[in-house]
């Protein structure tokens, strides 16, 4: 359990001699090359991409690890994986997202996107910082062979729609090599630098739903021939918000949001159609449960209320993120021990979602969130935000926690 010690800023606790020996000089060496990594990152930021369609990603990621030496090879989604190391062995993988987000940048930044995309969430600092491991680890490839496992590096898409994680489990990449345990990361634009947070329950379980509702349309000027989908739409919009606050107790943690809502394309029809696409999220599985039964109820009542057809479709089914307390606790010392000037906080718990927890529910995992707060601006914009910066500086603070997540652990097996 986290201490209330663990909520102010700390050191962790020592690692292993044998763990501290194998992470020795990798903050050092990833400032060293922290030119290439800048590089490595604007050429990712200007050019995201969505989903599980990231061609241009992938390719970049591959093409850099042929350099380093390694035989990559691209899955079907659009993933890349790497492994260094005997596959014989223990194996621990190291995962990073690096898919964008369909708005239009507005950092400001010189290299920003122009495609009208945007890496809004930092995926392409944590595409960067794992290449940037890739290379710390590639440089220690004969210790890395005297502890007798594996390092599997993992690029992934697909994490901002919450589907590259599943489809990706799905296809086996915690097999051949089979993996033990994992490792990821994400940056925040808000955090200072020179700070790590950690958590147990690092984040929230979200249910994405589409909710499809179907009427007559017609000419706007005769609205009593038609079944008008808007007003259907409109409360049942109305209806689910009111039902979220009147059916959990002050303090329940869980959050219901509609960020769509979709119909007509012409001020004189009404439409045939409305769609509202929204996100639920909880920690609690039977919180989780009641709401999707509610919402269902919720739009069936509305809809026969309004004459139109419903349907409740399933976009997404993500798990909360809940780490493993002895995984989370190495690797504090792991990195601790190569970044001796970074703190930590044991604070890290929020309502947003994140499909890495498709592995920790797996295997013994652990989850850091690094301080990447731009250090030249006054006002600092939340995840997603088309506005958003993160500081360049980050790159080789998060290069050296990935690279001593697996070095760490190995040695730690190894003994």
């Amino acid at each position: 359990m986290i201490s209330p010690e663990d909520r102010e800023p700390h050191l962790p606790k020592a690692p292993s001699t044998t763990a501290a020996r194998a992470v020795d000089g990798l903050l050092r060496d990833a400032e060293a090359s922290a030119e290439q990594f800048v590089d490595w990152r604007h050429q990712l930021h200007r050019m995201p991409e969505l989903g599980l369609n990231t061609p241009q990603t992938t390719e970049f990621v591959r093409a850099r690890l042929e350099q380093m030496g390694y035989a990559p090879s691209a899955g079907v989604h659009g993933e890349v994986t790497a492994v260094i190391g005997d596959a014989a062995g223990p194996c621990v993988l190291l995962r990073a997202d690096m898919d964008g987000l369909p708005v239009a940048e507005r950092s400001g930044e010189p290299w920003a996107s122009v495609n009208g995309c945007a890496h809004a969430c930092g995926h392409d600092m944590h595409a960067t910082s794992l290449l940037g491991a890739a290379r710390l680890l590639r440089a220690r490839c004969g210790a890395i062979r005297e502890l007798g496992g594996c390092v599997k590096l993992l690029f992934q898409p697909g994490e901002e729609t919450l589907t590259g994680a599943a489809a990706v489990v799905a296809d086996g990449v915690l097999e051949s090599p089979h993996v033990d345990a994992a490792f990821a990361l994400h940056v925040n634009g808000r955090c200072p630098m020179g700070l790590m947070l950690y958590g147990e329950e690092q984040s929230a379980g979200v249910w994405g739903f589409r909710i499809r509702l179907r009427g007559h349309g017609g000419h706007g000027s005769m609205p009593h021939k038609c079944i008008d989908p808007i007003i259907a739409g409109v409360h049942v919009h109305l209806a689910i918000d009111e039902a979220m606050h009147r059916e959990f107790a002050a303090g329940t943690e869980v959050v219901l949001s509609i960020g769509k809502f979709e119909a007509g394309s012409a001020p004189n029809v009404i439409p045939d159609e409305c769609v509202l696409e929204g996100t639920a999220r909880a920690f609690d599985a039977e919180v989780m449960a009641k709401v999707k039964t509610r919402v269902r109820e919720v739009v069936g009542g509305v809809a026969s209320t309004y004459r139109v057809s419903a349907e409740v479709e399933d976009l997404s089914d993500v798990p909360p993120l809940v780490v493993d307390s002895m995984m989370t606790d190495a690797c504090l010392a792991y990195v601790g021990a190569a970044e001796p000037e970074m703190r930590f906080r044991g604070i890290q718990h929020t309502l947003g979602a994140e499909d890495f927890a498709f592995f920790s529910e797996r295997v013994p995992s652990a989850y850091f969130t690094v301080g990447a707060a731009a250090w030249d601006a006054e006002e600092h914009f939340s995840m997603h935000d088309p506005r958003i910066r993160f500081d360049d500086g980050a790159l080789p603070l998060c290069a050296a926690a990935y690279a001593a997540a697996g070095l760490g652990w190995l040695a730690d097996k190894a003994q």
